[in-house]
Formats: structure tokens, C-alpha cells, sequence
């Protein structure tokens, strides 16, 4: 458990949804309103999910530092552009599910959990929420980032990754 520890803190851990054909198609039959009812006006996937917005996270992680984000895209994107200080917990459909169940579990149940993606709806995290849940993780500290990477980036709030202009960044700040 130590070194699962140790590579969550150092940044990248690569992780297969335990469930993915299933996540995949309640995500399927959540946008076409089947399944997990979503209503023709609501057509964000998972919504029984709970959302955080990017404010509530900034400030809870600047009061209290008892936030921990995962980013759930794959390893690229995340090596591009994330939110700085974010751990990478990607899908990949060839690891072994309990492998993936060990490394969830090794994040932190004391803190906010927020998962996130550079997805519209939550539509990669928030399968990410429900499966914190099956792993016994409290429901009000495992949540996904509403609006995730983008609404991140456009209230201009810390960001790393190999096509991040820090310069730019810097003089916003």
C-alpha cells in the first residue's frame, strides 16, 4: 500500500474502471435519457452523481487543504494540460479490475475527493464517483467537478502540463 501511495502523490497512475462496459453504457443510456433518469431537459449523464463547482474546490483547497483531484483522462492529455497538483487515475480497459479497486482504494478517505475530465457533463468522472461508492467510500466526500478541466481553465485557476502557457497564466494572476 505504501508504494500505491507513493505513485498517487508523484502524479500518475494508470487505472481500468472495474466495470467499464457497464459505466460505458449507463453513459450511453443516460445522453439518449434511458437508464439513470435523466429527463429530455437534463441530458447530463450520471445525475445522481454529485457535483462540486471549480470555486467550491479552489476555496476548500486553499482553507482547508483537504482536497484531492483526479484527473480521469488518459496519460497524453494529462502530461498536457491538468490542474496543477491533480493525480492521473485514467481508464484503461486492459488493466485488471482489481489492480484498479487497490489503487482507488488507496486514496485518501479524510479528504474531498473530486474527480474530474475534460468532458462538458462529467461524462468520464463521474462513473469514476460511482465507483469510489461501490469501493465503500463516503458519498458526500467523492464528487465530480462540475463543467471539470474547462470550467477550471476558463476561471483562469492553477493549471500544468507540458501546453500550458505559465507565462500567460502568471500575468492573469
Amino acid at each position: 500500500m505504501k508504494l500505491l501511495f507513493a505513485s498517487l502523490l508523484s502524479g500518475t497512475l494508470l487505472v481500468a474502471p472495474a466495470a467499464l462496459s457497464v459505466h460505458a453504457q449507463q453513459s450511453n443510456s443516460a445522453r439518449s435519457g434511458q437508464g439513470n433518469s435523466a429527463s429530455a431537459k437534463d441530458d447530463t449523464p450520471f445525475p445522481n452523481v454529485p457535483r462540486v463547482t471549480a470555486e467550491e474546490v479552489e476555496k476548500q483547497a486553499k482553507e482547508k487543504n483537504d482536497v484531492v483531484l483526479i484527473d480521469t483522462d488518459d496519460p497524453e492529455a494529462y502530461a498536457a494540460e491538468h490542474i496543477k497538483g491533480a493525480v492521473n487515475i485514467a481508464f484503461d480497459p486492459t488493466v485488471d479490475p482489481r489492480e484498479q479497486d487497490q489503487l482507488l482504494s488507496a486514496l485518501p478517505g479524510n479528504k474531498l475527493l473530486v474527480f474530474y475530465c475534460n468532458c462538458s457533463h462529467e461524462e468520464d468522472s463521474a462513473p469514476m464517483v460511482l465507483e469510489m461508492w461501490e469501493l465503500g467510500y463516503d458519498h458526500a466526500k467523492v464528487k465530480a467537478l462540475k463543467g471539470g478541466l474547462t470550467r477550471w481553465e476558463q476561471l483562469s485557476y492553477p493549471l500544468a502540463g507540458t501546453d500550458v502557457d505559465t507565462t500567460a497564466h502568471a500575468k492573469q494572476n
